[in-house]
């Protein structure tokens, strides 16, 4: 089920709400929500709900032998820890990465010896749920999170709709309280907020990541680099890159939004990248939970920058590779991290951790992570290489003419094939938008501006067109990780 859809916004929502408000007693508040969360879940395919479930029950019985056995058998007590992050990555791997693997064998035999595919359907959100439970049983072992009270707190730490199929990653510590203390009631000044980053997050998918995926998709999907022009090719990526800029942001601030009509806060996971002044600050602002989480269980244990500068840049790499190995089994999702993970080694190299801010190197920054979109998504390797060709005008330059014509509104040579004038625009209005505008979080949390007068009739406005707009609706990209 879509946070955009029609039956999410009027039936779902509102009857998931009126159970949560009218229900006072704490465990009857839980199992509603660990209930309603797998209607959510199950909407999609019923199937795999019991996947999730074992994920769950699997972690919650790991952590118990952990905190029994920590004080007294340490060795007993990482075992279990293991347990836990073997089953989940099991269970991710096997769902995810068992095709890849076997078509890449099949790659070095004959075809009459290759290896039947299994040609899975992927568990929608299962990159995060896994992720999610299996961080319980690491931070337990470390003596970073408590013991949860009961299988119901920890199947509602784990199951929560609003961050169960595409984050944010939430670490049981930063959220335990608020499950064991649930307040009565309706916390008005907090819903008030929901709504309004619900709203604002509605309409940055439904009126700007959909219409930049209209140009995006297209061009991705159709490309022969011999009819695009350089300036075709940059407006298709620039496309893309606002599309998932504005999409990955929507769904952070409606996941955010959807927490706070619940009563709950969920950790930022987006704040503004392409504002980022270098690569390492790209990382603290894009998907920010799970570049916390890769560097908190894979970057540091390996040994981080406390092994020596030539280590450094091994890890470094390693994990942006396995980061995008993550989002998708693909050698183009391996290259696009192995590309993040060079741009960080560099730097580090060149610049070290201190780096002056200087706008040209922002610019820099921005069209690089650009550069690496087009492996993350781009179909296959001959579309992603014969974009960066006409990209970088290694085609030639017989169709760099700027103007070809006014009438019709053709201004580049087959421009209007794939991006009209007005879409030509909106890429601009777009990368305004990016770059000058505060996100949701910079205005309500960092410039603490309040929402008075005015502010109930905005969010009515938004949530409303977000309501038209949604007839047809179209699933969030971080949805099939």
């Amino acid at each position: 089920m879509l946070f955009n859809s029609l039956e999410f916004l009027l039936i779902y929502l509102p009857l998931t709400l009126l159970g949560w408000f009218f229900i006072s007693k704490k465990e009857l508040k839980l199992t509603w929500i660990i209930v309603l969360s797998l209607v959510f879940y199950g909407y999609w395919n019923w199937r795999y709900v019991g996947l999730l479930l074992l994920s769950i029950v699997i972690d919650f019985y790991c952590g118990n032998r952990i905190l029994s056995t920590l004080n007294t058998n340490k060795s007993a007590s990482k075992k279990w820890m293991y347990v836990s992050i073997g089953a989940n990555l099991f269970i991710l791997g096997f769902f995810k990465y068992t095709d890849l693997i076997l078509s890449s064998f099949n790659e070095f035999l004959p075809q009459s010896s290759h290896i039947e595919l299994f040609n899975l359907l992927l568990p929608v959100g299962i990159s995060f749920y896994t992720f999610q439970s299996m961080s319980y049983s690491i931070d337990l072992y470390r003596g970073d999170a408590p013991r949860a009270k009961s299988f119901l707190n920890f199947g509602a730490y784990v199951t929560m709709f609003p961050q169960m199929i595409a984050g944010p990653i939430v670490r049981y510590k930063t959220i335990v309280n608020q499950i064991n203390y649930i307040p009565k009631g309706i916390d008005w000044e907090r819903f008030h907020k929901g709504l309004f980053y619900f709203g604002i997050g509605l309409m940055r998918k439904v009126f700007l990541a959909d219409t930049f995926a209209k140009v995006a998709d297209p061009f991705f999907e159709t490309f022969n680099y011999f009819d695009h022009s350089f300036f075709i090719s940059w407006a298709g990526l620039l496309a893309y890159a606002l599309q998932i800029f504005f999409d990955f942001s929507a769904y952070s601030e409606m996941a955010i939004g959807l927490g706070l009509m619940l009563g709950f806060n969920f950790p930022i996971n987006f704040n503004s990248p392409y504002k980022a002044r270098s690569f390492s600050d790209f990382w603290r602002r894009w998907h920010i939970t799970l570049s916390t989480f890769l560097r908190d269980n894979l970057y540091i244990p390996m040994g981080g920058n406390r092994k020596g500068k030539k280590k450094m840049y091994l890890f470094l790499l390693i994990t942006m590779l396995l980061g995008g190995l993550w989002h998708g089994a693909s050698w183009l999702f391996l290259i696009w991290g192995a590309l993040h993970g060079t741009y960080l080694a560099i730097e580090r190299l060149i610049l070290g951790t201190k780096i002056k801010k200087s706008f040209l190197y922002q610019l820099l920054v921005f069209i690089m992570v650009c550069v690496a979109w087009v492996f993350f998504r781009s179909p296959d390797m001959a579309t992603a290489i014969g974009i960066l060709k006409s990209c970088f005008m290694l085609n030639g330059v017989e169709n760099l003419s700027p103007v070809n014509e006014i009438a019709g509104w053709k201004i580049l040579p087959g421009f209007t094939d794939y991006i009209p004038f007005k879409h030509f625009a909106f890429l601009a209005f777009g990368l305004l938008i990016v770059f000058l505008f505060p996100n949701t979080n910079n205005l309500l949390e960092e410039r603490k501006i309040q929402l008075r007068k005015g502010a109930g009739i905005m969010i009515s406005i938004l949530l409303i067109l977000g309501l038209l707009l949604s007839f047809k609706n179209s699933p969030f990209i971080y949805f099939q990780f």
